[in-house]
């Protein structure tokens, strides 16, 4: 799951490097809010609902591959919420650049006005400026060490976002109005992944306390050297040959059966 002004189709260059992984087939849908026509509700609930029919119509039942959740950054998120709504879904979660929410509600209330000033310069902009301006804040400027090709065609890709479906997303599933998830981690027993980049002191240091509220002991942080926030593509082969060795570690055969249950 992708982030931001993402696609699903981000990820194509990323899975081709953990191609050698027995993990089954890749699914890498454009999250709600984003890409062609998807002008839909991006709540959270309505998320976790999309979700569940996405993951659902992916998986067939006789399927006995591990189900395996990966998000980056707003699709980080997204994972994490789902995860900790439907438990029995997921075998292992990957999040990179993942934050379980803003923790008091002053700061969620100040994040609100911040999305919707961004909401709203979105409109005033239209999506090709926005696009400009966005990649262009401190956070995601680093995504121009990513490989030219790779980047031109995430470039390209994001053109057809619509101004009506990257503004829901900022006012209904921006940081200020997703859910404090710190005190659920707890709750999640599956492992968990953390991957953040090493430049990106913001994520690594919320990916190094979510660490030891993971109650499973195969859950794990990494932090990818020469790499910022998006790891798994300015990095690629580093942020794979950890989600490789991960992987390795907790896939186990299971048997058959229907998506979300026990």
């Amino acid at each position: 799951m992708h982030g931001f002004t993402g696609r699903g189709s981000d990820f194509a260059p990323f899975a081709a490097l953990c191609a050698d992984l027995a993990v089954g087939t890749w699914h890498c849908p454009d999250l709600p809010g984003h890409g062609i026509g998807n002008e839909r509700d991006c709540s959270p609930e309505a998320t976790v609902r999309w979700i569940e029919a996405t993951a659902a119509s992916a998986f067939a039942a006789t399927d006995t591959s591990p189900r395996i959740a990966l998000g980056y950054s707003m699709g980080a998120r997204a994972a994490l919420l789902h995860a900790i709504e439907h438990p029995e879904a997921w075998d292992a979660l990957i999040l990179v650049s993942g934050n379980p929410g803003i923790q008091t509600a002053e700061d969620r209330a100040a994040r609100v006005v911040t999305d919707e000033e961004l909401a709203q310069s979105l409109q005033r902009m239209g999506v090709p400026a926005f696009l400009e301006f966005w990649q262009e804040t401190p956070l995601i400027r680093s995504q121009k060490n990513i490989l030219s090709a790779w980047r031109e065609r995430m470039l390209e890709a994001r053109q057809q976002h619509t101004v009506d479906g990257l503004v829901r997303s900022l006012r209904q599933f921006g940081q200020g109005s997703y859910p404090n998830l710190w005190p659920s981690l707890k709750e999640l027993k599956i492992p968990i992944c953390l991957i953040t980049g090493a430049r990106d002191e913001k994520y690594t240091e919320i990916a190094q306390r979510m660490r030891p509220l993971l109650p499973n002991l195969q859950s794990r942080a990494a932090s990818i050297e020469a790499a910022s926030h998006m790891p798994h593509l300015e990095q690629a082969k580093a942020t794979a040959a950890v989600v490789t060795e991960f992987l390795k570690q907790i896939i186990q055969p299971s048997p058959a059966r229907p998506y979300g249950s026990a």
